[in-house]
């Protein structure tokens, strides 16, 4: 039987994670190489609302209305349902399987919402525009990780990079250039939830000290948005060591993501620094495409599981 198909890409976050919860601009892109694919299959024989889910990389096999209501599966099918003001749905089952590495910082979750957010409304013909698709795929993230930023919805919504910042409208990036990133995974899980709470706690009792920290984050974030339009590899570099500075001063590094940051600076790497909530999960570095593959051993020697070469295409300015 052939079922419609979905797919979302992840994301890294290039500058200004952390601070962007507290009304910073972060840049973000879509990695294209890693994906969330969901497929949809109809089941003409079934009653309304009799919805399967099969999730083979977390072992879930179950009604969707077996799901606690506070499940990030069951949230996605309730605001779909809610926005397009229906209350039957008809019977069908959903293949959910990705490639993203979980707790990585690259935007697993925020894939997965997205794509059941595209699923649920397409499957009834409904085709929302990304900016819908962003907005209720953060509802969905709200029951992953609390308050996040709306950083990794929107990146993967609209699939494009993006500058983001909260209550401000969606701008994309602009690039002078191509650039290359080196993704590397510590294998240490990350742990986005605790590492946004954590960072709130300290904030709360050192407003000063953290207010600073994310003020510096945010000149950083637009130094390099300047970068990206000329085309300025080597101050790209350096102002991606200064945002890691920040975000080991703020607490959600950890040393296993230091040391593959050294070891890609010390093999050849224009700039690197960890990307996504941290505590564990993911760094990246900024490379001359040249050197990919010995950069890109030198990180799976220092313990690196996994590594991910993306580029950011140029855009006409």
């Amino acid at each position: 039987m052939t079922g419609l198909k979905i797919t979302s890409p992840a994301k890294t976050i290039l500058f200004g994670e952390h601070a962007v919860v507290y009304g910073y601009p972060a840049i973000a892109i879509p990695v294209s190489q890693l994906k969330t694919t969901i497929t949809i299959y109809p089941n003409p024989l079934g009653k309304s609302n009799d919805i399967t889910i099969i999730a083979p990389d977390i072992g879930l096999h179950k009604n969707l209305t077996s799901l606690p209501k506070t499940h990030p599966f069951f949230t996605a099918f309730d605001v779909v349902c809610h926005h397009l003001g229906i209350t039957s749905y008809p019977s069908c089952t959903l293949k959910i399987t990705s490639t993203i590495p979980i707790a990585s910082g690259l935007g697993s979750s925020a894939s997965i919402a997205v794509s059941l957010i595209k699923a649920f409304s397409q499957f009834l013909g409904a085709v929302l525009p990304p900016q819908t698709i962003t907005d209720l795929s953060y509802q969905v993230e709200t029951i992953y990780h609390g308050t996040p930023s709306g950083i990794d919805n929107t990146v993967i919504g609209f699939e494009k990079g993006v500058i983001f910042q909260k209550e401000k409208k969606v701008q994309f990036l602009e690039v002078g250039k191509p650039v290359s990133i080196l993704i590397a995974n510590s294998g240490v899980h990350g742990k986005t939830k605790e590492a946004v709470s954590g960072v709130r706690k300290r904030w709360e009792q050192d407003k000063t000290k953290y207010e600073t920290l994310f003020e510096k984050i945010g000149t950083i974030t637009q130094q390099a948005l300047d970068s990206l339009k000329t085309g300025h590899e080597i101050k790209l570099g350096l102002l991606m060591n200064e945002n890691h500075a920040c975000l080991q001063s703020i607490g959600v590094s950890h040393p296993k993501l230091d040391l593959l940051v050294n070891t890609a600076r010390s093999n050849g790497a224009f700039g690197a620094k960890l990307c996504g909530g941290g505590l564990g999960g993911n760094m990246i570095a900024l490379i001359n495409p040249d050197h990919s593959e010995e950069i890109q051993q030198a990180l799976k020697q220092a313990g690196a599981t996994q590594t991910y070469l993306t580029k950011i295409e140029s855009t006409s300015l």
